[in-house]
């Protein structure tokens, strides 16, 4: 059995990707802020801020003991927030790289360091289609550029450490469909918005082997 660190898990997406993976059979591995109980069936709580690098390394280092090995990172924590140019101040650009990047970077960089010991293992990262397009990016700017960020930390990772078995992925969704966003935006045309599901399938699709290009677009 696989097992797949994931950060992020209890959100709206995240729900959608455990419950995916979860049916396909792997051992989850989730980092919550907050205690949800007692572990499920194939999925292990970590109660932790992952946004801090010291306890990021103790997380990896808790679930990696003994013979465990991790195969997967997938990393869903983040949220979002709107601000053009001039609304936007440093300190909005901070807490949006703490919340979207941060997060994945400390854990992701524990990571590597395991998966050289252990012949490879892949990064799974969510970044955003808005915010790899200068027109759009610019209406929600904190957030573009800390998801900007993930996406070439996703490139350098795979120039970098290939050659150790190491995998980067990057999906670029435009919006999804969750309940939050439709509360947020209830006049849109939904049926333009990513699913869930749709993204869930596609991790599943990278972690089985059966999806390789480091950057997906949906």
């Amino acid at each position: 059995m696989e097992n797949i660190l994931i950060t992020g898990g209890t959100g709206n997406l995240g729900q959608t990707v455990v419950k995916k993976l979860s049916d396909h059979g792997y051992h989850l591995h989730l980092a919550v802020r907050k205690a949800v109980g007692d572990h499920a069936e194939n999925v292990s709580y970590y109660q932790t801020d992952v946004s801090d690098s010291g306890q990021a390394e103790a997380l990896v280092g808790k679930i990696a003991t003994g013979k465990v090995t991790i195969h997967t990172g997938v990393f869903l924590a983040g949220g979002f927030e709107p601000g053009d140019l001039a609304k936007t101040s440093i300190d909005d650009i901070t807490r949006m790289i703490n919340m979207n990047f941060a997060t994945a970077f400390n854990v992701a960089q524990k990571l590597i360091a395991h998966y050289k010991t252990v012949g490879g293992g892949k990064l799974i990262f969510v970044g955003a289609k808005a915010a790899m397009d200068s027109k759009a990016a610019g209406n929600s700017l904190a957030y573009s550029l800390s998801k900007q960020l993930l996406y070439h930390y996703s490139e350098l990772i795979n120039e970098s450490e290939k050659r150790a078995g190491i995998t980067s992925h990057i999906l670029l969704p435009g919006i999804i469909d969750t309940a939050t966003n439709r509360e947020a935006m209830p006049d849109a045309d939904f049926s333009q918005w990513i699913s869930p599901n749709l993204i869930a399938q596609t991790i599943e699709n990278i972690i089985a082997g059966n999806e390789s290009k480091d950057v997906i677009k949906f």
